[in-house]
């Protein structure tokens, strides 16, 4: 079984512009731009993805179309959801169809759970949906779920489940809280979820990134990690990844990185779905014009 490691793209949901509906073969497009970018993996129906504004049945379809466009490239799908059941469902089709691993966010809904009750939601998921040799990352984004992977819920799982749990995905983008995960579960794979962390998490033994950038410039968070692993200086290759990130939190990240793929990938213009808001036409004007401003200088 091959480790998980580098440079992973959380990848947006295409909508068609016409009808909101989920554009499957857009998904092939961009799977081809990353593969050619210097991605090492992806991860379908995570946050950047929109998986909670999809229904089961959807993030089925968006999990397949691209599994069957990744080739070669490890599928970790995200199959995190408030009812158990539903990420039960979520996480069997996914192994069944191939998928390297899971990404799994607690249950959402409910704030302020006992840590006891997570811990059993996460157990049962294991033993009902993850197969002998399966993989699971636990998804850390307090500031999203409002329940957070504790040290005191990693203690529970690593000792009734150590086998299945392989790492986690840290979005705080506290470094304090990287270096803590770090340094308290060594055995696990951490992958930093903040594109400014992503040269200090590798430095320090970090398996990679699962950052929103990846979608648009892969080739710049190959750069800060190849810098990382070799124990050279990082610092210019993370100043460019982090300007560029930066052009995209001028705006709300989704449809600004949807814009991004337009400007930078060439792919064509694809929607969000509500709740989530389409750029004003002068956030549009704006990002592309910031856009391109970067891609002369680069």
């Amino acid at each position: 079984m091959s480790e998980l490691r580098g440079v992973f793209a959380p990848i947006v949901t295409p909508f068609r512009l016409t009808d909101g509906e989920v554009d499957l073969p857009w998904i092939a497009r961009h799977v081809a731009y990353l593969r050619d970018h210097g991605c090492t993996g992806i991860i379908p129906c995570g946050t950047n993805g929109e998986a909670a504004s999809l229904s089961v049945a959807e993030r089925m379809q968006v999990a397949e179309a691209a599994l069957a466009a990744a080739g070669e490239l490890p599928v970790i799908v995200g199959t995190g959801a408030a009812a158990l059941p539903d990420t039960i469902a979520l996480t069997r089709h996914a192994y069944a169809h191939g998928a390297a691993a899971v990404l799994v966010m607690p249950p959402f809904y409910f704030k302020r759970p006992a840590e006891a009750g997570v811990a059993a939601w996460f157990q049962r998921l294991f033993d009902a949906a993850v197969p002998p040799g399966g993989r699971v990352l636990l998804y850390h984004i307090p500031q999203m779920t409002g329940v957070p992977i504790s040290d005191g819920l990693l203690g529970l799982l690593l000792a009734s489940h150590g086998a299945v749990v392989y790492g986690i995905k840290d979005s705080t983008g506290d470094p304090e809280q990287g270096a803590h995960l770090r340094a308290a579960f060594p055995g696990l794979a951490y992958f930093a979820g903040n594109d400014h962390r992503v040269g200090a998490a590798c430095a320090a033994g970090g398996a990679g990134s699962i950052t929103a950038a990846a979608n648009v410039f892969p080739h710049l968070v190959a750069a800060v990690q190849q810098a990382a692993g070799a124990g050279r200086d990082f610092s210019a290759a993370q100043s460019r990844l982090s300007a560029a990130r930066a052009l995209l939190d001028t705006c709300p990240l989704q449809p600004a990185t949807k814009l991004a793929l337009t400007e930078i990938a060439g792919l064509p213009l694809t929607a969000v779905r509500p709740p989530q808001a389409e750029l004003t036409a002068a956030q549009r004007a704006d990002l592309a014009a910031a856009l391109h401003e970067w891609r002369s200088q680069s």
